[in-house]
């Protein structure tokens, strides 16, 4: 905190927005009005008079053109643009007694879907780089005195192999993960708040790295000849 502003880590708006919604609102509460998030996931609050405001975060799925529209249909119904990260997710705020812009379960079902499948696809750009890394490290372990045959480039190259195949096995056990944990989250579609206190992120995390672990250890075996 400095100069007026406060930064907090992203609660993350793929798989807790109510976590984010719940986090908006107290800050809110006590001054603190949130006007962006990083790049690097980062909240950006400045200091201001405090509020009683409810907030909401959403997935766009249409096409550039049709944002002014879909930004038209939340103000119609009561809820204030306030802020975006990156064009896909939205921020906006009320007053508390708002109705939520999902009439139902089965339409914020349909918006979680959609906001999967597209981090799903997004994420799977990066795996062909990561196979074609490690088949570039097996082809050439035997060289001698080139650029490749160095134990620092190639365990760079192989971390960044890693990490790109990680990224969609990462993000398809997140989805499975909230997919199974928390089956029951469309019912809360406009009870976010509600749905906000069973959501351990902690432990959730925990488990997640867990994993992350086996299966980077798992990896590691196979690649340890690739040296």
């Amino acid at each position: 905190m400095f100069k007026g502003k406060k930064y907090i880590f992203s609660r993350g708006i793929a798989f807790y927005p109510e976590k984010e919604m719940q986090l908006l609102k107290k800050q809110a509460s006590k001054g603190w009005h949130f006007k962006k998030m990083s790049h690097i996931g980062f909240l950006v609050f400045e200091k201001g008079t405090p509020e009683d405001k409810a907030f909401s975060v959403d997935f766009f799925d249409g096409l550039p053109e049709e944002l002014s529209e879909y930004l038209v249909i939340y103000q119609e119904a009561g809820w204030e643009n306030i802020a975006n990260y990156k064009k896909k997710y939205f921020y906006f705020k009320a007053d508390c007694d708002t109705p939520t812009i999902y009439s139902d379960s089965e339409s914020y079902w349909l918006r979680m879907k959609k906001e999967w499948i597209w981090l799903s696809i997004r994420s799977l750009f990066y795996f062909p780089l990561g196979i074609g890394l490690l088949i570039l490290l097996f082809l050439t372990k035997t060289l001698q005195e080139h650029f490749l045959s160095s134990l620092g480039i190639r365990t760079l190259l192989a971390f960044i192999g890693m990490l790109c195949i990680a990224l969609p096995i990462g993000v398809a056990i997140n989805v499975a993960f909230s997919i199974i944990i928390y089956s029951d989250r469309t019912k809360y579609y406009n009870q976010p708040e509600r749905f906000a206190k069973r959501q351990k992120i902690v432990r959730d995390s925990l488990f997640l790295a867990m994993i992350g672990f086996i299966i980077g250890v798992l990896i590691s075996i196979l690649l340890k000849n690739s040296f």
